[in-house]
C-alpha cells in the first residue's frame, strides 16, 4: 500500500515542500487563468488609451502593429476610454507558462540532488520575478494596491509582475502585489544558501 510519505521528496528540509506547494498553488492559477479573467484584471488593473503619437498607418507600419500602441491613461478624461491590457489570449498564455514552470518545479523538487534541476528551478523564480518586476515598474499593467489579491492567484509570475512593475510600468506597487514578490523572493534567497545541501550530484 502507498502511503503518504511515500510521495513526499526523500530529500530533508522544508526546501522541497516549499517547491510542492508552489507548484500546487501555481496549478490552481493555471486553471483559473483558463477559466475567467477576473482575477487577473485584479493584478494587472491599470487602464491604457490609444497612443496617438504613433505615425499614421504606411506601406511600412502599422500603428497596430506597434508594442507601443497602448499608453497609461494619466488622467480621468483619459480613463473613461481606458481598458486594461488582460485579453483572453494573455489569459491562456500565462496559464501555459505557469503551468510549464509548475511542471519543472514539482519535478525539482525530487530531484534536488541533481545541480542541473537545482539551477533550472531556481531560473524558473528569477524569470517570473523580472516579469512581475518589468510589469509594474515598466509597463505599469500592475498597480500596487489592487483589491483583494488572493495569494496563489500570482505566486508563479513573480518575474513577469516585477518586470511589468520596473520596465513596462504597468503595474502599481501596492498590497496585492506583494505576494508574488514575497513567494519568488524567498525562493530566490532560500536556493542559493541551501544549494550545497542539496545538491549531491553534478
Amino acid at each position: 500500500m502507498v502511503t503518504i510519505a511515500d510521495l513526499l521528496p526523500s530529500s530533508q528540509g522544508l526546501l522541497p515542500y516549499y517547491m510542492i506547494l508552489v507548484s500546487l498553488i501555481s496549478v490552481g492559477n493555471s486553471a483559473q487563468c483558463l477559466l475567467t479573467l477576473h482575477y487577473t484584471r485584479r493584478i494587472y488593473c491599470n487602464k491604457f488609451v490609444t497612443n496617438t503619437s504613433l505615425a499614421p498607418k504606411s506601406a511600412l507600419r502599422d500603428p497596430e502593429d506597434s508594442v507601443h500602441k497602448l499608453v497609461l491613461a494619466t488622467n480621468r478624461a483619459a480613463a473613461g476610454n481606458a481598458t486594461d491590457q488582460v485579453t483572453p489570449l494573455a489569459a491562456r498564455l500565462f496559464a501555459t507558462w505557469t503551468l510549464l514552470a509548475a511542471v519543472v518545479r514539482m519535478y525539482a523538487a525530487y530531484h534536488l540532488e541533481h545541480a542541473h534541476m537545482y539551477d533550472l528551478v531556481l531560473w524558473t523564480y528569477v524569470v517570473a520575478l523580472g516579469h512581475f518586476l518589468s510589469e509594474m515598474l515598466v509597463f505599469k499593467t500592475v498597480k500596487f494596491g489592487a483589491p483583494d489579491l488572493v495569494l496563489w492567484t500570482y505566486v508563479v509570475a513573480l518575474g513577469h509582475f516585477l518586470s511589468e512593475m520596473l520596465v513596462f510600468k504597468t503595474v502599481k506597487f501596492g498590497a496585492p502585489s506583494v505576494s508574488p514578490l514575497i513567494v519568488a523572493t524567498t525562493a530566490m534567497i532560500w536556493m542559493p544558501m541551501q544549494r550545497g545541501y542539496y545538491v549531491r550530484l553534478p
